[in-house]
């Protein structure tokens, strides 16, 4: 009886599943469909805050193809993703909960619908942006490739997806290094009101596998055993180190894209016409008729589901709900006694790596060797590759090319292509990568060749990144580093020369890094690898050739503390990068007429030492600061707001200074490019007139 059930009409191929395991298929198929219909009306209750996207129709999908996987194998999920939490073993207590925005919900109330995650399960999450979690399984399946053995990734996605350039650029990447991810479309025929047949120029999204050099198949999505056999047969293609493969699910959903969806665009009789192949009662009557089990037994199945929703219900209703007082929990992976104490206490990451007694701000003898800032940032990379085989260098260009700015020389000829990756021009799916990857054990270090990329890969980061950690309840951390060449001054022009730190620090769940010297460069760069947030370093390119002295041994310059680099009485000024230089010359140039700068280096964005910058306001009594990018919108406006609303307010004589780029795009003409940004003579004329008061 068995051997009928578990043979494929077409295929004539015998399925592994035991009567068990088909049972429990069937089980949990109910499962879906009533934690489904009872969360439509819970929000019809006005119990469900927002809005939700209900998978009714499409269970054969989830459960058939995740009864292929073993339990220690990942997925990603979408925006109707209760199937596939469901199917991966998620309490639905806590599902439920999380529905009715309750702390004890799987994301603590924090995600919602639309981010259920559970990664102790190898849930890494379900996503509120269409195609959000593809270039994410791209770096699940790096960290189990870079890691050995044969666990897989299964990336649910809609068929709306297919048209996003994420789509292109992650199953390119993966095809290229053959990573071990099951692409699967649920093509459920409506992105959200077009049709696939409107949307699509290929007849079968499959066919796309072709350009990329991969199986393809087309599976009856709603039959769970011809989807659970397609997936089988992609699951071992992954398992030999074969590459992914592409399968397009055909499915329906038989309630609207989401709540408030009127469906305009599809008549009642299509929805009926593909209610008539039901694929729960469909694969109950084919259990019953290969005497699996029951007419009773599969009537049970349904109670039993009924019972386990009603509880689930029962239990949301007594949870509490979130306090306000933890409303910022879990932005950011905190190490509490780091943060207490961060020049005396060392990252985890740092002591596992280099030792307890690695320094922190260490000292420099006269007789310390000199770096450039280039070769600090690789010696603090060649440091942590040979310390921890979780950390890899990811971007375009960086193996034999060393990067556009040669800052890894050596390191693909020391470490090899698994760890100096060369990826193709993929933004968006190089920043997913180090997400998906860092979520999934890794310490990925990516390269972006110009800041002004940062642009292609803003979904990934600021959307997946910056939130996963919040949006799954604390239970995920991003322990990634992006490094980003920015700023003008070498005749780049307009899209080469942009210095964007000030919207990265605008996005909670990020941090904002930028070094002056080569000492800071190697000591922030160690700190940030070990930080477990993503954490965004911002290189001025003018600065890579610029010398100082590095010590050899690992050390850390924590995040979050400016450096004091000149001391003086008559006015504070506030400084990154490449302006700590120039106002480093300016303040020479003004102390030949008595005036003394005091010099602050934030060296961190964000966080940054405002008990630096009030200490040094309240002795000068007189701030200005400068910045490279443009003076609209720059970071300086935050100095300028916190100290207006900080006790040294008090103590200012005059009123405070902002120095900052032109409101241009940065010209390609010399003449122009250098009047587009603060020089040293703009500096000096600045602080001049504010120590003056003349302003």
């Amino acid at each position: 009886m068995l051997q009928a059930i578990a043979t494929h009409a077409y295929l004539n191929t015998p399925y592994d599943l035991s009567p068990e395991r088909l049972m429990d298929m069937l089980y949990k198929m109910h499962l879906t469909r009533l934690f489904e219909e009872t969360a439509f009306q819970q929000y019809s209750l006005g119990k469900v805050h927002g809005t939700m996207h209900l998978c009714a129709g499409q269970e054969a999908v989830a459960i058939g193809a995740i009864a292929a996987l073993r339990p220690d194998d990942l997925i990603t999920s979408t925006h109707r993703g209760h199937g596939h939490a469901i199917a991966k073993g998620q309490d639905i207590n806590t599902m439920m909960a999380e529905l009715l925005a309750k702390e004890t919900g799987v994301c603590r109330g924090r995600g919602g619908s639309m981010h259920m995650a559970d990664l102790d399960l190898g849930s890494l999450g379900a996503n509120g942006v269409v195609s959000g979690g593809i270039p994410l399984s791209v770096g699940a399946g790096l960290a189990l490739k870079l890691r050995g053995g044969d666990r897989v990734c299964i990336c649910f996605f809609g068929d709306g997806a297919s048209n996003e350039g994420a789509f292109h650029e992650s199953i390119n990447m993966a095809a290229v290094w053959k990573l071990p991810v099951i692409y699967l479309c649920e093509n459920n025929q409506y992105g959200m009101s077009m049709s696939v047949k409107r949307a699509n120029s290929a007849a079968d999204i499959a066919d796309r596998a072709v350009a990329y050099g991969i199986p393809g198949d087309t599976v009856d999505g709603m039959d769970a055993l011809a989807v659970y056999e397609a997936v089988q047969r992609a699951v071992v293609h992954a398992r030999a180190g074969s590459g992914p493969t592409l399968i397009n699910a055909l499915t329906y959903r038989y309630y609207g894209h989401s709540k408030s969806d009127k469906q305009r665009y599809r008549t009642k009789e299509e929805v009926e016409a593909w209610k008539l192949r039901d694929p729960i009662p469909a694969f109950r009557d084919r259990l019953i008729a290969a005497g699996i089990l029951t007419a009773d037994e599969a009537a049970a199945l349904e109670v039993k589901a009924q019972q386990a929703i009603a509880a689930a219900i029962a239990w949301g209703d007594q949870q509490p709900e979130p306090a306000v007082e933890h409303l910022t929990d879990d932005v950011y992976h905190v190490e509490p006694a780091v943060e207490a104490d961060p020049e005396r206490v060392l990252p985890a990451w740092v002591e596992e790596a280099f030792g307890p007694d690695t320094p922190i701000n260490p000292p420099c003898p006269p007789n310390t060797r000199e770096l450039t800032c280039s070769e600090a940032l690789r010696e603090a990379m060649r440091q942590a590759l040979e310390a921890d085989q979780r950390v890899f260098l990811i971007g375009e260009d960086i193996g034999v090319y060393w990067g556009a700015f040669g800052v890894t020389q050596g390191l693909y000829e020391e470490f090899g292509p698994d760890r100096v990756r060369d990826t193709p021009i993929s933004e968006n799916a190089i920043v997913g990568a180090c997400v998906g990857s860092s979520v999934s054990g890794m310490r990925p270090v990516g390269e972006i060749q110009f800041m002004d990329f940062i642009t292609l890969g803003m979904e990934q980061l600021v959307l997946q990144g910056a939130k996963i950690r919040y949006m799954f309840g604390g239970k995920a951390s991003v322990p990634m580093v992006l490094r980003l060449p920015a700023g003008s001054g070498t005749g780049a022009a307009a899209q080469h020369s942009e210095s964007l730190e000030s919207w990265l620090v605008n996005v909670p769940g990020l941090k904002v890094v930028a070094p002056s010297t080569p000492y800071d460069a190697k000591g922030l760069l160690l700190a940030a690898i070990a930080d477990n947030n993503p954490v965004m370093f911002v290189e001025s390119k003018l600065l890579y050739k610029a010398r100082g002295p590095v010590p050899e041994d690992p050390y850390i310059v924590p995040l979050g503390k400016a450096a004091i680099r000149r001391h003086g009485q008559h006015v504070t000024v506030v400084a990154t990068s490449i302006m700590v230089v120039r106002v480093l010359e300016a303040a020479a140039n003004l102390a030949q007429e008595g005036i003394e700068l005091e010099v602050i280096d934030l060296r961190s964005l964000k966080p940054y030492d405002r008990e630096t910058i009030i200490g040094s306001v309240q002795r000068t009594g007189r701030l200005l600061v400068v910045h490279e990018a443009p003076l609209i919108g720059g970071f300086g406006g935050e100095i300028v707001a916190m100290v207006a609303q900080s006790p040294a307010f008090a103590y200012l004589e005059a009123p405070i200074v902002r120095l900052g780029g032109a409101e241009v795009p940065i010209p390609y003409s010399p003449k122009l490019e250098r009047a587009a940004v603060p020089q040293v003579e703009d500096i000096v004329a600045a602080a001049r007139r504010l120590a003056r008061t003349e302003i």
